[in-house]
């Protein structure tokens, strides 16, 4: 099984987080937000990974470290990167929302978000903590990430984001290349 760790602690905040890539899509998470937990279990449900993730401490660096946790956790997990597809593609529409990600396991950390919410909160979740969380991701998860949204709804428009991110996680992660998917040889 392809299993990851992290903990992450830094500025009077914490975040930890165990992956499963190999999972069936059980999420347990307590971030301290419910709308975060939400996007964590839709994450994980979308890309059948399995995910317990615990963050706390100040509010300005959890959500920040809470990315870095998951990416770390999948950098461990993936190792090499050899044997798998190394690039996962979704687009994931929720009524009025429509969220496109595509991403590239290549080792290289770039995060393009085009797209803005509507207001400045989603429940108990200040919108601009999810780019925090996906700018996490990418740097320790050392990926290239583009992620194009819009809609009417944040949660619609949040919640597509996350389930398009699980599914091109798991596209991405799925078996596929002999060695490394790479003209170098090397990630």
């Amino acid at each position: 099984m392809r299993r990851g760790r992290s903990e992450i602690s830094e500025m009077g905040a914490f975040a930890a987080v165990e992956m499963n890539l190999d999972g069936s899509g059980a999420a347990t998470a307590s971030t301290g937000s419910g709308f975060m937990d939400h996007m964590l279990n839709s994450m994980a449900k979308l890309g059948s990974i399995d995910i317990r993730a615990s963050a706390g401490g100040n509010s300005l660096y959890r959500y920040s470290l809470l990315g870095s946790a998951i990416g770390a956790s999948l950098d461990q997990t993936l190792g090499d990167r050899s044997g798998i597809r190394r690039y996962g593609f979704a687009a994931i529409p929720m009524d009025d929302a429509l969220a496109e990600v595509a991403l590239d396991l290549g080792g290289r950390a770039y995060l393009v978000m085009r797209g803005s919410f509507n207001g400045e909160r989603i429940g108990d979740l200040n919108t601009f903590e999810i780019k925090a969380v996906l700018m996490g991701i990418t740097d320790r998860g050392r990926l290239t990430l583009h992620v194009r949204f819009y809609g009417e709804n944040d949660h619609h428009i949040a919640e597509s984001i996350f389930k398009a991110l699980g599914l091109a996680i798991r596209n991405a992660v799925e078996p596929g290349a002999a060695g490394v998917l790479s003209t170098k040889g090397v990630i």
